[in-house]
């Protein structure tokens, strides 16, 4: 009962692609220049991809859209991505209303920072439409940024919520369980940003570790502790990412942050280390990428050969591009592109099984230049990644410069007080702990359920 249960809903959607291949026939034979009536028998067969160029080109032209346009722009958006409309002018999308139009204006005005804007085109999206709990995150952030703090937190947990409810509906949603810890990360962060650093140290715990949110909280964890003076902690937290689970990992500023801390207690030959093995990790290669950058500018083609071959053969020109590519192979947004990429040359498969005619020919070229702007989109996603890899080390190195004149300036200063240093490193006395925290032993080996709770014992030499 159950095979033929889904031969059905199979043969279902085979039939409804093919009558509407049909009707975009018809359509096409009845008026070629009828563009609407071909998007929307494209549209309706599932043919969404096909369908995207000759939408992009109707948004250029049409004054409105009519009601059938309005719902296939919906879908289009929906099944093809935020990202193919990103990229379109302000004046395209604002000729529609839909939920799905006003999202992608949002994400738009969001990025050029025109926060009063992005407000108002929130707020026209609707409860039921399936960008309602992504929409209540950027509120929720917008909020934040602007220092309403009280608001931001209620936006935020409605979002977890909403997330919740549609979670229960469609439950393998990898995108809506992000949400919502992005949308429970979203309290942690706006406490943290009102300096509440004791309630925003609990609220960073309710990220479960199995979270894809995970590995950035643990490093938002450790400025927390550093900015409650509780440094050991810091120090604690960021060798977790010594662990093997966290390869994929990029923050050079986890560096920074980590000499900062044995700065605070006075560690000056401890800072100082860190610093140089810093300097001796990372500047030959920064200066590569940078070379690399300036070679290849806007060449978005080679981006997206560069992450092809890297996948095909673990390749990359350098060891921190090839750690840069593995991150970018680990990020969401990445394998949304790359999951689209696929769904292209799926439909492609379709259409090659159409037999001759003038709508083959016209929707070869159609998906032809989708498959080609998906490759500029990943490709420019690769590159903007990497500069702003780039811009992070380049901070970085001004971090660690300075950390470098402070250790000298701060050692200089302990050899002309004749202060005895101290042989002691630490103790089990300097760990300060929440009701959440506990102890044991450290053997050296990372375990899973021990990941994000280390601490030192380190004693202040100040």
């Amino acid at each position: 009962m159950f095979r033929i249960f889904i031969f059905t809903v199979i043969l279902s959607i085979s039939m409804q692609g093919f009558c509407s291949w049909d009707g975009a026939e018809k359509a096409l034979k009845r008026n070629v220049r009828d563009i609407k009536g071909l998007i929307s028998e494209l549209v309706s067969g599932g043919y969404y991809y096909s369908a995207l160029p000759l939408m992009k080109e109707y948004l250029a032209g049409a004054r409105d859209l009519s009601a059938p346009m309005e719902k296939a722009l919906n879908l289009l958006i929906q099944h093809v991505g935020i990202k193919q409309f990103e990229s379109l002018p302000y004046s395209y999308l604002n000729k529609s209303n839909s939920s799905s139009a006003r999202y992608v204006l949002a994400k738009k005005y969001f990025r050029d920072q025109k926060y009063a804007k992005t407000l108002r085109m929130l707020q026209g999206i609707s409860p039921s439409h399936p960008y309602y709990a992504y929409a209540l995150h950027m509120k929720g952030v917008v909020l934040s940024i602007a220092g309403q703090e009280a608001e931001a937190v209620n936006t935020f947990r409605n979002c977890e919520r909403v997330s919740e409810e549609w979670l229960e509906k469609y439950s393998n949603s990898r995108k809506l369980q992000l949400n919502k810890d992005y949308c429970t990360l979203g309290v942690a962060r706006t406490r943290f940003q009102e300096r509440k650093f004791t309630e925003s140290d609990l609220l960073f715990l309710d990220i479960p570790k199995s979270s894809m949110v995970w590995p950035e909280v643990l490093f938002e964890e450790a400025w927390n502790s550093y900015y409650k003076k509780d440094y050991n902690r810091t120090l604690g937290k960021l060798v977790t990412y010594n662990a093997p689970v966290f390869d994929h990992v990029f923050n050079p500023e986890i560096e920074v942050l980590k000499a900062l801390s044995y700065l605070k207690l006075c560690l000056y030959q401890d800072a100082k280390n860190t610093s140089n093995d810093f300097y001796s990790k990372y500047m030959k290669d920064t200066r590569s990428l940078r070379s690399y950058l300036r070679r290849y500018r806007r060449n978005l083609s080679h981006y997206y050969e560069l992450i092809s071959v890297y996948e095909k053969k673990g390749y990359a020109p350098s060891r921190l591009m090839k750690v840069l590519l593995r991150s970018i192979a680990h990020d969401d947004v990445y394998n949304e592109l790359w999951n689209q990429f696929k769904l292209i040359s799926a439909e492609n498969d379709r259409i090659n099984s159409q037999g001759y005619s003038r709508l083959k020919r016209l929707v070869k070229g159609t998906i032809s230049e989708a498959l080609s702007s998906q490759k500029k989109l990943m490709g420019g996603y690769i590159r903007g990644k990497m500069l702003a890899a780039y811009v992070k080390l380049y901070k970085a190195f001004e971090g660690m410069s300075y950390i470098k004149l402070e250790v000298l300036a701060q050692k200089k200063a302990k050899l002309y007080s004749f202060k005895e240093e101290s042989k002691k490193r630490g103790g089990v006395q300097y760990i300060k702990r929440n009701e959440k925290q506990y102890f044991w032993t450290f053997n050296g080996e990372f375990w899973a359920d021990e990941l994000g709770d280390y601490v030192f014992a380190l004693k202040s030499e100040c």
